[in-house]
């Protein structure tokens, strides 16, 4: 009994190169707690109350920086709690 292998391999430029450029990741200050709006404040309050009584939390579509301060409002809940 004679067992052929064959080794299948894929063309060049379809393999992802060791040299690709990762993107840059932007370090930024965090926000201060006094830039947040009230608005987002209060959506990471609401998050943070259904959290510690373990109920889901349905948190709308927003942009990056809407849900950076919402994300800060949350840290900011846990260092004060």
């Amino acid at each position: 009994m004679t067992i052929e292998v064959q080794i299948i391999t894929s063309v060049a430029p379809f393999v992802k190169s060791e040299t690709a450029k990762k993107h840059p990741r932007l370090v930024r200050e965090p926000l201060k707690s006094q830039d947040i709006t009230v608005q987002f404040k209060a959506l990471g309050r609401h998050i943070a109350k259904c959290q510690r009584k373990r109920q889901s939390v349905r948190v709308p579509a927003m942009r990056a920086s809407d849900l950076g301060q919402v994300l800060r409002t949350l840290e900011l809940k846990r260092a004060y709690a």
